[in-house]
């Protein structure tokens, strides 16, 4: 019966550190399972950087790009912001690039999202309801840098 009590403790030991411990491949999603939307409806991408006032609309073919750069990601659900970022990488946040990126489907508004570069992203709904926010784990090279360059200089 003592075997059993220590086996029940040990076990609810482990997962109690493991919620505190990061393992990779575990608590870690891609950016399909979260289901924020379906990929293959979106027919409208705009994209501002760093908050200026200039919108910038992609072809379809941009569009697939940076769809394509969402699924590179894993994504770990945080409680705020600065928990996306180390010691280090805080005082380069200011010089990131921040990108607000509204979504539509046949001309209806899907939601916007917020990617700071390759730290963490948001996705709003509903302006009303609370948002969670992903660190983005694995820091993939992101195309929405280049794709946002060359659209804008056309």
């Amino acid at each position: 019966m003592k075997k059993v009590y220590i086996l029940i403790l040990s076990l609810i030991g482990i997962f109690a550190l493991s919620s505190l411990i990061y393992f990779p491949g575990l608590k870690v999603k891609s950016f399909e399972e979260l289901g924020w939307f379906n990929k293959e409806k979106i027919t409208y991408l705009s994209i501002n950087k760093n908050n200026d006032n200039e919108y910038v609309e992609l072809t379809a073919e941009d569009i697939q790009k940076v769809l394509n750069d969402f699924s590179k990601m894993e994504l770990q659900k945080i409680a705020r912001e600065s928990d996306a970022f180390d010691s280090d990488s805080k005082k380069t946040n200011e010089e990131s690039p921040k990108y607000v990126i509204d979504l539509k489907e046949n001309n209806q508004d899907i939601g916007t999202i917020y990617l700071n570069d390759t730290n963490y992203i948001k996705f709003y709904q509903n302006s009303k309801e609370e948002v969670d926010i992903y660190k983005i784990v694995n820091n993939p090279d992101l195309e929405i840098h280049s794709v946002f360059a060359s659209a804008r200089n056309k």
